[in-house]
């Protein structure tokens, strides 16, 4: 699981969080994303795959999406040794600063 945030020029808080804790009915590998300005209620999307290796490009391509267009990392949940060439991004979680 991994949660990103960004801020618009406005000041808006977006979230984006991708999550496989839960298996899909009809599929092996699966995971899920959200996002919005809450995160209950945003939006939702569920991506399905035949094999783990599609689910881990996936994952690789929607992680370095989401960190090209500004996002980055509230908290995650990935081991040290997942996504190297993305690790960079998920180093560690930032702070927002107040005002």
């Amino acid at each position: 699981m991994i949660t990103f945030y960004k801020t618009d020029a406005a000041r808006r808080l977006y979230y984006y969080c991708i999550s496989d804790r839960q298996r899909h009915l009809f599929v092996r590998h699966s995971f899920t994303v959200s996002w919005g300005v809450a995160l209950t209620q945003g939006r939702e999307k569920t991506f399905t795959f035949d094999s783990e290796k599609e689910k881990q490009q996936k994952l690789e391509q929607v992680i370095a999406e989401r960190v090209s267009t500004g996002y980055k990392v509230l908290y995650s949940y990935f081991r040290r040794n997942e996504f190297h060439r993305l690790q960079h991004a998920l180093r560690q979680p930032r702070i927002l600063e107040a005002g």
